[in-house]
């Protein structure tokens, strides 16, 4: 799969790019590793997401690629990234074409439904981490792919602190810093890097912590982000907190969304 993928890839052209709702670090490094590495090949490419790139991701390199606008071309493949199913796109499915192309299902959720004429679908710590391996035979990486691929794994690892972590994982991460990736400032932008709301959210959804027998319960409401002008954005993140308190097995983080 990944060879079929890769011949795609050089031999094809005018390819969609898209991800689940709500990003995180490794939907936005996977969409924009796989996009400059398109760009480096001369190919016509386009990404279209349901949301805009989360504060924190705003100074990543080329990050103006990745848009909520439509394609302005006609398009032959659809990479479809770190996401389990169709309907995780969000809304902009409906705009999407998907009548006579190629989808390309590329993730690391074992729930993936398994939607693509392509799926590559493996139990490993990020889609950053099947990306490098599909494109490190067709470009030389520069530093800035090398600092998406590092971006993705670190935070889909919780900066190498999660059970996904695994010796090739590590391995890729420490090529990627030989490569040019500044792992200080991708932690400062990632983790170091907030806009007042979230944290006053935080210290608001930290207050309905309710810890019993092991689980430990938060929540967030549609008023407190109103009040703060904060998005869904902002409370990434947020289940790790009550997670690190001692004896704690599992966090729940309850969100109240219209509807």
């Amino acid at each position: 799969m990944v060879d079929e993928v890769r011949e795609i890839i050089k031999k094809g052209d005018n390819f969609l790019l898209t991800t689940h709702i709500h990003h995180d670090g490794d939907s936005v490094a996977s969409e924009l590793a796989l996009a400059l590495t398109l760009k480096k090949l001369g190919k016509r490419f386009h990404i279209f997401n349901n949301d805009p790139v989360p504060y924190r991701y705003k100074n990543f390199p080329y990050i103006e690629l990745a848009t909520t606008q439509p394609p302005p071309f006609d398009y032959g493949f659809i990479f479809v990234l770190d996401c389990a199913s169709l309907s995780r796109t969000g809304k902009i499915r409906k705009k999407i074409n998907f009548e006579n192309k190629t989808v390309i299902n590329i993730d690391h959720h074992m729930s993936n439904e398994r939607f693509g004429d392509i799926n590559i679908v493996q139990p490993v710590s990020s889609t950053s981490e099947i990306i490098y391996d599909i494109i490190k035979d067709l470009v030389e990486i520069d530093r800035d792919i090398a600092t998406y691929i590092y971006m993705g794994i670190s935070t889909d690892t919780g900066g190498f602190r999660y059970p996904n972590t695994t010796s090739h994982s590590l391995e890729i991460a420490s090529l990627m810093v030989k490569l040019g990736a500044d792992p200080g400032k991708i932690s400062e932008l990632v983790w170091f890097t907030n806009p007042e709301r979230r944290i006053k959210l935080l210290g608001k959804v930290l207050t309905t912590l309710d810890v019993r027998d092991g689980v430990a319960f938060i929540h967030v409401t549609r008023r407190m982000m109103e009040e703060l002008g904060a998005n869904e954005d902002d409370t990434e993140e947020f289940v790790d907190f009550p997670l690190s308190i001692e004896g704690v097995k599992v966090a729940v983080f309850l969100k109240e969304r219209d509807g």
